[in-house]
Formats: structure tokens, C-alpha cells, sequence
């Protein structure tokens, strides 16, 4: 993980973990509004073939608006991109762009605040799908 992204590395089949993907950001309260199939569009455009690799576009409706509202130009930044690849392995990475080095927060305290708050959502949404495959490990029963 660089100092620019939050990632993390997902126990998962690429196609379960979009699924855990998109659970876990309904349950943070993000809505996608945009979603590129990256290997799709690069084998039609392109005629170049690689790894499953979406990339969701999401936000907080609410959040977003407050934000408009104090600082126009911030739309450049939305909506917040959550990027999930196979790592050919059988398992994925989770990644999304550290809001904190997307803007001068430090001179904005409201500003400051949304991309915390954002920031501590987007890292419950990769905690999240990344402890998801433990759910189908068998359960032990001790006596």
C-alpha cells in the first residue's frame, strides 16, 4: 500500500469479491454510480486482453452535496473510485485513491473532516471483503 491508496489484499474469487465489494459499500452507505469493466473495454477498444479489473465509482449523495455546497470545484475529485483487479492467484486486490493527498485539507477543516470521514468508510469497506472469506471456513464446536 502506498501513501496514496488504501489496498489490501482479498482471500477471494474475483467475482465473489465484487459482490462482497458492493455489499460492503451499501453497508458504509455508499451508492456506485459508475462501474468500467476495464478488461472489457480494453479488449474492444484496444484489442488488448487483461486481468479482471473493475473500477466502481461511489459516494455518499449527502456527503458530496454538503461538499458542492462549501467547495465547487471539488467535483473534480468525485466521485470516489474503488478499483478491484485479480491477481491471477485466487485472490484480488481492493484498492481506493487516500483522500487526505487528493486535496489541501489542512486549509479547509470541513473539507478536512468529509475526507476523514470518506477515508474511515472506504477502509471499513476493505476490512470488510477482506475478512468476508472467513465466513466459509468450517465452524468448530468445542465441548
Amino acid at each position: 500500500m502506498s501513501e496514496y491508496s488504501i489496498s489490501t489484499q482479498i482471500k477471494l474469487p474475483f467475482d465473489r469479491a465484487l459482490i462482497e465489494t458492493r455489499k460492503a459499500l451499501e453497508e458504509e452507505d455508499f451508492v456506485v454510480i459508475t462501474e468500467i469493466d476495464l478488461q472489457t473495454q480494453l479488449a474492444k477498444k484496444l484489442n488488448q486482453q487483461i486481468r479482471p479489473y473493475v473500477i466502481l465509482g461511489v459516494w455518499v449523495p449527502a456527503w458530496e452535496f454538503e461538499a458542492l455546497r462549501k467547495e465547487p470545484d471539488i467535483g473534480l475529485l468525485m466521485p470516489s473510485h474503488v478499483c478491484l483487479w485479480d491477481n491471477g492467484d485466487g485472490t484480488c486486490t481492493l484498492a481506493t485513491a487516500n483522500l487526505k493527498h487528493l486535496c489541501h485539507v489542512e486549509n479547509n477543516p470541513p473539507l478536512a473532516e468529509a475526507a476523514r470521514q470518506v477515508n474511515a468508510r472506504l477502509r471499513a469497506v476493505a476490512n470488510w471483503v477482506q475478512t468476508t472469506w472467513m465466513d466459509d471456513l468450517p465452524k468448530t464446536t468445542t465441548n
